[in-house]
């Protein structure tokens, strides 16, 4: 039985989604299929319902899932004291972070800690599964979004707040408006943001269950992974958009910016490891606590 298919296992029974566990973990979905067909056949059992488009436990599933989860994570616990062993004395300090992470200030950052601790190499990872890398060791922080904060093996912490905005063109009627609610945008046609794993965005995320409970199907006439081409939809008077507000430049002209009323909030988070053992990893964390506490 292979470690590696338990963690699989691990992280399909808590998404419940073929599609973004291989996402998660950088696998094909039919790669993933077949070694979950693997496990089962070893363990002589189905670990799934797939009656229906959604993965259902069943009781096998649920009662095999704390063990292998066990499992895991002392595998993740082992290799993350081998890791210190070995780079404790290297000064050497590993960040991840996802490509959105621009707009929230974070380059500066960590250009500034660099600048404070010239002692401390510091190497970082632009990533779209930064989780994976603080999973599998590769670095010691990652910064994520709030989908990927839900791993209880590791301490976090808020790094930044954001939320949805609607982007208009500069000569829509609601352009001038302060705040703007979902009811007045009923009849609008709609760019969203799109990510590279195949999965929406966050705020995308966020924006479609906000109709689903308003009872609410939005005209999608387009989608793009890159900001800057749902801005310039926008901006043709192709439709509007809806963004996290930290997401969108500044200095963008032909465009109004309407914040969301009830606000819609959205969250960035810092993880790692529970124990941190280098002073370089430390001096991070202090740093990190400090510039939010200003």
């Amino acid at each position: 039985m292979e470690i590696e298919v338990l963690e699989e296992f691990v992280s399909l029974v808590e998404t419940c989604s073929f599609q973004e566990t291989a996402a998660r973990l950088n696998l094909s979905q039919s790669s993933l299929t077949k070694h979950i067909h693997k496990l089962e056949e070893e363990l002589d059992l189905s670990l799934f319902d797939r009656s229906t488009r959604s993965v259902m436990l069943n009781d096998y599933s649920r009662e095999f899932y704390p063990y292998a989860k066990k499992i895991v994570e002392t595998k993740q616990e082992a290799m993350a004291q081998l890791y210190d062993l070995v780079h404790k004395d290297s000064g050497i300090l590993n960040i991840a972070y996802m490509p959105i992470m621009g707009q929230y200030g974070l380059i500066e950052a960590l250009s500034e800690f660099a600048d404070q601790y010239p002692d401390h190499k510091l190497h970082t990872i632009e990533s779209y599964q930064p989780m994976e890398l603080l999973k599998s060791k590769k670095c010691e922080f990652a910064f994520v979004t709030e989908e990927d904060a839900n791993d209880d093996n590791f301490n976090k912490l808020i790094y930044q707040t954001d939320y949805l905005a609607a982007v208009l063109p500069s000569s829509h009627p609601l352009a001038n408006e302060k705040t703007v609610s979902l009811e007045q945008l009923e009849n609008e046609k709609f760019i969203l943001h799109s990510s590279q794993t195949g999965t929406p965005h966050v705020e995308t995320t966020k924006f479609l269950s906000l109709c689903e409970e308003k009872h609410f199907a939005p005209e999608i006439i387009a989608e793009s992974e890159f900001t800057n081409s749902v801005l310039r939809y926008v901006k043709s008077g192709r439709g509007i958009a809806v963004l996290n507000r930290l997401h969108i430049p500044s200095d963008v002209s032909g465009i109004s910016i309407v914040n969301f009323a009830p606000s819609v909030h959205s969250y960035i988070y810092l993880l790692y490891r529970r124990k941190l053992t280098s002073p370089y990893s430390r001096d991070f964390l202090h740093y990190i606590i400090e510039l939010l506490n200003k």
